[in-house]
């Protein structure tokens, strides 16, 4: 078996926890030629939603790229994004989860995977990068759960050497 040993100091305690009160889930729908992960970002938004768990019920997609992991050549992390994998639609969505909340440059964004299959049948899964997944003519539709209290934010991880998604207190 393959040991993978992260370059950094490990964060300690590394694993993080902050309690968050429950709240409702919302139902979102994307229009057609809308981009999945900017229309989610836009329509929370509006709603005054920067902080949620994400997940994608169903999108019909006409062309889009994941990205994988792959090593990284330069030895400042144990792995990178490989180069992205392009399909043409149609795509269907089987699944995607995200989280939503502030990046390192404070930026909302969503962090999102998905597993979907392609036009021939073939089963693909990876990170969605924002702006290369068009949806098609049904569009999307996901259900959010706005987090209260605790929520996610992007910070600099000593570790892995990346900014990853921490958990953290905001305000009621």
């Amino acid at each position: 078996m393959r040991t993978l040993v992260q370059p950094g100091t490990p964060l300690q305690p590394r694993r993080l926890l902050e309690w968050a009160a429950p709240a409702l889930d919302l139902r979102v729908r994307l229009a057609s030629g809308q981009d999945l992960l900017s229309g989610l970002v836009g329509a929370l938004a509006a709603r005054g939603i920067t902080h949620a768990a994400v997940q994608v019920l169903s999108a019909d997609i006409a062309r889009m790229a994941y990205l994988t992991g792959a090593e990284d050549p330069s030895g400042a992390r144990v792995a990178t994004y490989g180069p992205p994998t392009w399909l043409a639609g149609p795509v269907t969505l089987l699944g995607a989860n995200g989280i939503l909340g502030p990046g390192p440059d404070g930026d909302i964004l969503l962090h999102c995977h998905a597993v979907v299959v392609d036009a021939d049948g073939g089963l693909h899964g990876g990170h969605l990068p924002p702006g290369d997944c068009l949806l098609g003519a049904s569009g999307a539709v996901a259900l959010a759960t706005p987090l209260r209290e605790a929520a996610f934010a992007a910070a600099y991880d000593s570790e892995t050497n990346y900014p990853l998604f921490q958990p953290r207190k905001i305000p009621a």
